[in-house]
């Protein structure tokens, strides 16, 4: 069975082919860091600004989070990627994108702010 960072960073990296195929321009913004605490090596996430990444063009700057899920969950990665996202005072001419892929389907880009679906493509 694959590891939860094994199918994160598949579609992490699904995500970033996604947007670079739409004409975005996009950098990962999710690092991974050690920590020593008595004697052993903890690995811990971090997120930039919330985001697993940013993609750009010439009009649009959208920060998005990548998720992976089963049907029944689509609400619930929403809402995870909105706290997220509320942690950080974005301006409103940025874009706040949660890309929820779901098994054998298209990704669903659902906008943060108004949890209503992104058209795309």
């Amino acid at each position: 069975m694959i590891s939860n960072t094994k199918r994160g960073n598949y579609y992490k990296n699904k995500s970033k082919v996604f947007y670079e195929s739409l004409g975005y321009h996009v950098v990962l913004t999710e690092f991974n860091y050690a920590v020593v605490a008595k004697g052993r090596v903890f690995y811990k996430k971090f997120d930039l600004l919330g985001a697993d990444g940013i993609a750009m063009n010439k009009t649009d700057i959208i920060f998005w989070n990548s998720k992976s899920t089963v049907t029944s969950r689509v609400k619930r990665e929403i809402e995870e990627a909105s706290k997220d996202f509320d942690k950080y005072p974005f301006p409103p001419q940025v874009k706040l994108h949660a890309i929820i892929w779901e098994p054998r389907k298209k990704p669903t880009i659902i906008d943060v702010r108004t949890k209503e679906v992104v058209p795309c493509g």
